[in-house]
């Protein structure tokens, strides 16, 4: 059996405003095919977007800082802090997936293509498949591809979040990444 090829490129369409007349039209600063940025373990990962405060300003400064995150950030963080938000393409090939972790975060996954399997901590397990969405809310969990030959994508929006604190005053923080 052959490897499958890797999903194609996803395209990032970026709107704007002109500043002077108002008038709204497509942003071509950047190329629109969306290339990896980062392999997490054979996860493919592409940065879709990145915002630069809560509300976002829109002036400008998001688009700039998203660029120079692209062209600096060997590996940017999955999640920023301060409330803001990054969007991220993840896609994992057949029989592969993640390395137990927590990030402290609020994540709205979707799946798009392929079915992952999700494990939490607990053991409880769930299979998403094309238009599941996941709220994954800084739990600690895996994902894996169960497919021996397709590769699946999910695209996540993760949002800095205040970390769990247990009962005890324990304080969950990121692990496993």
């Amino acid at each position: 059996m052959s490897t499958p090829e890797p999903l194609p490129n996803p395209q990032r369409v970026i709107t704007d405003t002109d500043p002077e007349t108002g008038i709204s039209h497509f942003n071509t600063t950047l190329d629109e095919s969306l290339a990896v940025k980062q392999d997490l373990g054979g996860s493919l990962f592409r940065l879709g977007y990145i915002t630069d405060k809560t509300p976002n300003t829109l002036d400008g400064t998001d688009l700039t800082n998203y660029i120079e995150y692209l062209e600096t950030a060997s590996v940017p963080p999955v999640t920023l802090p301060d409330g803001r938000g990054m969007m991220w393409y993840i896609d994992t090939p057949p029989g592969k997936g993640s390395p137990a972790h927590r990030t402290v975060s609020f994540d709205v996954v979707i799946q798009v293509a392929g079915e992952i399997e999700v494990t939490l901590e607990s053991g409880e397990k769930r299979i998403q498949k094309p238009g599941d969405m996941l709220i994954q809310r800084a739990t600690t969990h895996t994902w894996r591809n169960l497919s021996k030959d397709k590769w699946a994508r999910m695209v996540g929006v993760m949002y800095s979040s205040n970390p769990v604190v247990l009962k005890n005053g324990t304080v969950l923080g990121p692990s496993g990444l």
